[in-house]
């Protein structure tokens, strides 16, 4: 039998976010309960809400239902459901789908936080930004070093980091432009056929995609095509 666990956080009276953590399953026996939880919400006219995927292993299309339904009562009322934490598999489903077009989904938590704009939080503080990626010369000829997969001895660390950076976010644009309809965690693969010695987050490609622009396959697939 599917479990589901949801836990909401709301802090403070100026704070008009609400926070909807779920574990476990999404599906057709366990979406009522988060429909009941959304409902209330919105009958307390708490209409700036943040979903929390971290611990959710699958949302079938009755779970992304419960979300798309609230959509337009929330918008109505200047508000939205934002999402954050989603694993890769269910991204990828998200993407598929092309759910993208109607829901936001962000890496963290207080990234969707951020962006229900001049809505105060106690969570509110730095917000992480993606990473500024270099580009600076490839040097040929890299000795192998155990910590940073192409540096060679006394390379300044900075340059190494920023140069591998560089060569992460070419391959990943290459195998774009051989196959705009790999996902995210095929781009993975590629890359490490490519580079076995080196480790390629799932986030990392996401973030250079994002930054690119190229989340949506059809970004990518133009891309691909030189009219991007």
């Amino acid at each position: 039998m599917d479990n589901i666990s949801i836990s909401l956080s709301e802090s403070g009276p100026g704070n008009k976010i609400s926070e909807v953590r779920i574990d476990g399953v999404i599906d057709t026996l366990t979406a009522s309960e988060l429909e009941e939880v959304i409902d209330s919400l919105v009958k307390r006219e708490r209409y700036h809400i943040v979903i929390d995927l971290a611990g959710v292993d699958y949302i079938s299309s009755a779970g992304w239902g419960i979300f798309i339904s609230h959509i337009k009562d929330l918008r109505v009322h200047g508000g939205d459901i934002k999402l954050a934490n989603m694993i890769p598999n269910v991204y990828e489903i998200y993407e598929l789908l092309e759910f993208d077009n109607i829901l936001q989904a962000f890496s963290s938590v207080d990234e969707a936080r951020g962006k229900f704009k001049g809505i105060t939080s106690d969570h509110d503080g730095l917000k992480k930004k993606d990473p500024v990626l270099t580009r600076v010369t490839v040097v040929d000829g890299f000795a192998q070093n155990p910590k940073v997969p192409g540096a060679r001895e006394g390379d300044n660390p900075a340059i190494v980091t920023s140069s591998v950076n560089t060569d992460i976010e070419v391959m990943v644009l290459r195998h774009i432009q051989q196959d705009p309809f790999l996902t995210i965690s095929e781009i993975k693969g590629e890359i490490k056929k490519d580079m076995p010695e080196m480790t390629v987050g799932w986030w990392k490609i996401f973030s250079i995609l994002k930054k690119r622009g190229l989340l949506k396959k059809r970004s990518r697939f133009r891309y691909a095509r030189g009219r991007f």
